[in-house]
């Protein structure tokens, strides 16, 4: 039975993602796309429709499209499995893991959207090169692709956990259907993930409803031992700092969300749909959080986390309703890595190899999935390669990025400080993450603010 629904999950997201293929071409890059408006970048060369699609869902993605796009990306792997075993470990604080990505995303909202919906770019580094120069844009573009492959094997790892208990099948079997059911749904580009995250939505938050329904009619006096706090023992004021800096601050400069504010048909739409994004982020941290809260009368104490989640599913948990959940963490976790893959394949694509086709991206759908898979096989936990990802990303990319959105028609950075900034951040940054030592997070972000605000002085080349 399970087998069965799987191989048809499978072929639903073929139709999905191989569907923009058949009706779209591939496109040959021809032309001029530059446009007009604000801060518009050099021109890429018009993108055929294909390509257009496969990139920026040809610019067509109304509000809630976005937002609900935006929701089923950001509620992966972190969310699904990561923080229902750190709500089960320091309790109602994990909030903060998705709490502090929705607080910057209403940051980018307001602040940040239309500027970046009105670039006419195709990608951030694309955007990003008007405003700190073409040195920058290479050296961003790789710490991007290597922060993202992070990211998509967190996915991997995720999707091994939930489809292990429910085929059966070993880990090595689990990551094989894991990168096709990814890889194939990816092929399709932004116009395939935009058009199928609608649906997955909503699925997800009526999922992740019924599971908590499950969980407290099994455990019906969990919420009275339950006291709200925002920081604890197990949570200390330094990690709800790190969340809310490092990890806030990725929702407020990513490249997946500016993928996503990109293919709005115009800011009104962007801005929109980030706030639709942020509400339903928020409304999925609550419920995720008091799953995990709920799981503390059902799981034995000292469980990973990692583990919380798929014990819940292996053991006790009525077979159709095991069904349920397994399917809407199938699809969340799908969801989240195919925009990962996306992102990546953009930049690697058109930032890095210079080439503007839909065939190419997804060449490098195939080759960066199979990246991530291995990536996967290191061993560390879901939030550890999300954590190491983010201290990359955002000490390298989002400090040079948000001061040059700031100062845009004020000031342009110098090119040669920019690259500084990016690769100093970013150093730092991947210090923080091989070590452990937030303090080299924080001194990368300030790093970057320093050399950034250095440009800004020093002016253009």
């Amino acid at each position: 039975m399970e087998i069965a629904l799987l191989v048809l999950y499978g072929l639903l997201l073929v139709w999905s993602g191989l569907g923009p293929l058949w009706r779209g071409g591939a496109g040959d890059g021809s032309g001029d796309g530059s446009g007009s408006g604000p801060g518009r970048t050099p021109a890429p060369g018009r993108l055929g429709r294909g390509a257009l699609a496969f990139f920026v869902n040809n610019r067509a993605a109304g509000p809630l499209a976005v937002g609900f796009s935006i929701i089923v990306s950001c509620v992966g792997a972190s969310a699904t499995i990561g923080m229902i075993g750190l709500a089960f470990t320091v309790g109602t604080p994990a909030f903060w893991w998705l709490g502090s990505g929705a607080a910057g995303l209403v940051l980018l909202s307001f602040v940040l959207a239309g500027k970046v919906r009105e670039s006419g770019a195709y990608t951030l580094p694309h955007m990003a090169e008007s405003l700190l120069g073409l040195s920058a844009r290479p050296a961003m573009s790789l710490l991007i692709v290597l922060a993202w492959t992070a990211i998509l094997a967190a996915q991997f790892v995720a999707l091994g956990r939930v489809l292990g208990p429910l085929t059966g099948l070993g880990p090595e079997a689990c990551l094989a259907v894991g990168m096709l059911l990814i890889g194939l749904h990816t092929l399709g580009g932004q116009a395939a993930i935009m058009r199928a995250d609608r649906v997955q939505a909503l699925v997800l938050v009526a999922c992740l409803a019924a599971m908590l329904c499950w969980v407290s009619s099994r455990n019906p006096g969990w919420s009275r031992a339950v006291s709200p706090e925002a920081v604890n023992d197990a949570f200390p004021a330094s990690d709800f700092l790190y969340y809310l800096v490092i990890v806030g601050a990725n929702y407020v400069v990513c490249p997946m969300l500016f993928g996503r504010m990109l293919s709005a048909r115009d800011a009104c739409s962007a801005r929109l749909g980030g706030l639709v994004g942020a509400a339903g982020i928020m409304l999925c941290a609550g419920l995720i959080v008091a799953v995990g809260l709920a799981c503390r009368g059902l799981v034995a104490p000292g469980t990973g986390p990692d583990d919380v989640l798929p014990a819940i599913l292996a053991g006790g948990m009525p077979d159709w309703m095991r069904l349920v959940v397994s399917f809407a963490l199938i699809s969340a976790i799908v969801s989240s890595a195919d925009s990962c893959l996306v992102t990546a394949a953009t930049v690697l694509s058109f930032d890095l190899l210079g080439r503007r086709d839909a065939g190419t991206g997804r060449f490098c759908v195939i080759g960066l999935g199979l990246a991530g898979a291995l990536v996967s096989l290191t061993g560390k936990g879901i939030l550890g390669y999300l954590l190491m990802a983010y201290d990359v990303f955002a000490c390298g990319v989002v400090v040079p990025v948000f001061v040059g959105l700031i100062l845009h028609g004020k000031r342009r950075l110098n090119g040669r400080w920019s690259l500084a900034a990016v690769l100093v951040g970013g150093g730092l940054g991947l210090i923080a993450a091989v070590s452990g030592n937030t303090l080299f997070s924080y001194a990368g972000m300030m790093a970057a603010l320093l050399l950034s605000a250095g440009g800004a002085l020093r002016g253009t080349d």
